[in-house]
């Protein structure tokens, strides 16, 4: 309902205010991850002059999901860090990043051994382009038949590439035993990946590889160790809140007690 400036409605009964409102918060309420039943476009955006969020969507048990990844610009080439879920947005980022920024990747980074992290490692190191993870995501993509790299790191690396920094780190397993998050200190973007829930997300998600009994004491080493963070990055949904890492922590402790002997769900 839209109100001419000026004019005052005749009836303005609490009831009334109260289901308008309501209507009006429902439509106005953000698609949560289960609501996509079509996929959504390939979209780039922008966080700082040179670092940039893509999401590209995939499809789970008959929905589609969007998966974010970053890419960052430096005077050496650009990084990827989680290559686009769908395959058909690979090619097209590497184009995107060659026509609109004049750079070619010189590196991609996987952070799991999930499809939606480590799904482009085969296809850009096809192409030349050297593909990095941890020796534990490595040896969980052998044992899953998933892509791997063509470089094995340890868990805690930090790398300069031009005059970009940034760091990995391991901070337990979570989402999945060999979850990294990554740290870009200049930029102060702290790039969670799955070990992160958005916070519009209301459960944890796929927990077949998952540590729910401690990922929540992992989740409160990250916050202690990256403070004060411009961007906090998840790895699926909405990332503009930075209470993505106590959200995580709150849904945790929500499906620990789930799963307590005699829970009863409300």
């Amino acid at each position: 309902m839209i109100l001419a400036s000026g004019h005052r409605p005749k009836c303005t009964s609490p009831a009334i205010v109260t289901l308008l409102l309501g209507l009006l918060f429902s439509l106005m309420a953000p698609v949560t991850q289960a609501q996509l039943t079509t996929k959504g476009p390939f979209e780039i955006t922008p966080l700082t002059d040179s670092v940039y969020l893509f999401t590209s969507y995939g499809e789970f048990d008959g929905k589609f999901y969007p998966a974010n990844g970053l890419f960052a610009l430096t005077s050496r080439g650009a990084v990827i860090i989680d290559g686009p879920w769908d395959p058909k947005d690979r090619l097209p980022l590497l184009d995107s990043i060659r026509t609109r920024y004049h750079q070619k990747v010189v590196l991609c980074l996987a952070t799991h051994f999930h499809e939606d992290r480590s799904g482009a490692l085969k296809e850009y190191g096809a192409l030349g382009i050297p593909t990095y993870s941890t020796k534990m995501t490595d040896s969980l993509s052998k044992l899953h038949d998933e892509p791997r790299a063509s470089h094995l790191m340890t868990p805690d690396t930090t790398f300069h590439l031009g005059e970009l920094t940034f760091e990995t780190y391991y901070p337990g397993p979570g989402h999945a035993p060999d979850n990294i998050v990554v740290w870009l200190p200049r930029q102060r973007i702290l790039y969670g990946g799955c070990f992160l829930k958005s916070v519009q997300d209301n459960n944890l998600g796929n927990l077949s590889d998952a540590s729910v009994s401690i990922w929540d004491q992992n989740a409160r080493k990250l916050k202690s160790r990256f403070t004060n963070p411009r961007f906090i990055i998840v790895g699926h949904g909405d990332w503009h809140s930075l209470k993505a890492i106590d959200h995580t922590i709150d849904l945790v402790q929500e499906e620990k007690q789930k799963r307590k002997p005699g829970h009863k769900t409300q």
